[in-house]
Formats: structure tokens, sequence, C-alpha cells
């Protein structure tokens, strides 16, 4: 019995470091073969008055690595950060070699609604490894060139925190009023594909009480730094919870342009 429960942990220690290097792997391999390429337009902050003339430019630091764009999608955020799929620029295959330009009429697709805030997801090619996926910063589109104060405002208004690329994740477990158990509960991050954002890097529980309403922290749930693909699980716990306080979660993560980002649950119980 000894000998069976040793050999099981053995076994698990080595399965647990195999697959750490096998992240190890990836993430080198994609460093390799999607380093050197990014999108250099739009730029951040960028405001098109003209919808139907929208450009789009990849550039490529030349190396052995043969490199194809095979195709461009384009996606509207909401206010609230929600990412929608409008529809394929270009299903096109481009050699990429320094540099490559599109210019995109946004009128061709129907859900489009201005001004709001977009980005291009560019889909690379590699002959002889991974493929990329690169995001455009978040650009911003009026309905025209000519002079509208509300829609001005409007464009003025919009999420800073969207134009960093901070949207798109969302923590899903706990649910919304969900009573968990202090001994054991998962804390659950999703993240969008069309999310710019590529890395967690911490999770932090606070507390509220409901007569004072004034947040407390808890506790740092989880540190480090992890790739976040779809969805990242952390086993959590307290020693100790109060049935008068509502609890909350407070994710950090950083983007592709190493912009860090602040995500927060809903509120949710945790019984003793």
């Amino acid at each position: 019995m000894k000998f069976t429960l040793f050999a099981f942990l053995f076994a698990a220690f080595f399965a647990a470091v195999a697959m750490a290097d096998l992240a190890d792997e990836i993430a080198a391999a994609k460093k390799k073969f999607c380093g050197g390429i990014s999108v250099t337009a739009p730029t951040k902050n960028k405001v098109f008055t003209n919808p139907k003339k929208v450009t789009l430019t990849v550039t490529r630091v030349p190396n052995a690595m043969a490199k194809t764009i095979s195709g461009v999608d384009l996606y509207s955020i909401s206010s609230s950060g929600k990412p929608t799929y409008l529809g394929a620029v270009s299903t096109k295959s481009y050699t990429l070699n320094k540099k490559a330009s599109l210019t995109v009429d946004l009128t061709k697709y129907k859900k489009l609604k201005l001004p709001g805030q977009f980005e291009f997801r560019v889909w690379v090619h590699n002959a002889d490894g991974p493929d990329c996926t690169l995001m455009s910063k978040v650009f911003k589109v009026k309905s025209s060139s000519h002079s509208n104060a509300a829609e001005d405002e409007e464009i003025a208004n919009m999420s800073t925190d969207i134009d960093r690329g901070c949207f798109g994740v969302e923590i899903v477990k706990p649910a919304l009023g969900e009573h968990v158990q202090a001994n054991k509960f998962i804390a659950q991050i999703a993240r969008d594909g069309a999310s710019q954002v590529e890395t967690v890097t911490g999770l932090e529980l606070f507390k509220v009480n409901l007569e004072d309403r004034q947040p407390v922290k808890v506790q740092d749930s989880w540190t480090g730094e992890s790739a976040l693909d779809q969805a990242f699980n952390i086993k959590d716990k307290v020693a100790e919870s109060d049935s008068s306080d509502a609890y909350f979660y407070k994710v950090t993560g950083s983007t592709q342009d190493n912009e860090s980002c602040t995500f927060f649950s809903h509120p949710f119980y945790i019984d003793a």
C-alpha cells in the first residue's frame, strides 16, 4: 500500500513537471516564431473620421522564419468591454516581408454601430512553426468627418481601460450571489478570445461588511505569472468567514502591450 502511494505521488510529480516543461516549450516556440511581428497601425487612441478608410498595418523584422498573413477579423467592443465579432476583413494570404497594409471599409458590416471602439485580429501562418495571433490596438471610429458635438462627446467619454486593451476577462466563479464553503472553493477566470489580456499576475480576495460597505482585503489568494488562454482556475479557502460579509475577487493581469489591467468579480458569500 505504501509502495503504491509512493509510486502514485512519484508519477504525479513527474507528470506535473512534464506539463510545466511542455508549457515552457510552447511559450518558447511562440516567442521564437511570433517575435518580431506586430500590428503597428492603428496606433493607440487613433480616431478615424472616415469609416470607409481604416488602415491596418503589420510590420515584421525579417528573419529566416517565413510568414504569411492568412486572415484578418474585425471586432467591436461595447462600453461594458464585451467584444463582438463583426466579420472577416480578409481571408486572402499575403506574404509578409517587412510590412503589409490593408485599407478596410467598416460600413460593409451589418452589426456596425458608430461611433465605437474596435480592434483587428490578425492571423499569421508560419511555414515551420506554430501560427501566431496578433491583436491591433483599440481604435475609435466616427460616422463621418463632419463636426458633430454629440458624437465628439461620446468619443471623448469612451473607456480608457478599453483603449488600453483591458477588456474581455471575467471572474465567472463564484457566480453572483453564490454561497461557497470556506474550506474549499474555486475561483475561475474566463477570457474572451478577442481579449488583449495575455497574462494573469494576481488574485486578491476582499470582503465587504453589508452595514458599512467598506472593502477589506482578506488575502492574496494567488500570486505569480501565468498565461491566460481561455480559462484559469485557482483553488481557494479561508481560515474563517462571516455571514454578515459579502466577498469579491480582484484580478490583475497584463496585455500583449504590457498594459496593467484590473478586473473585479461579482459579490458572493462564504459559509463557515
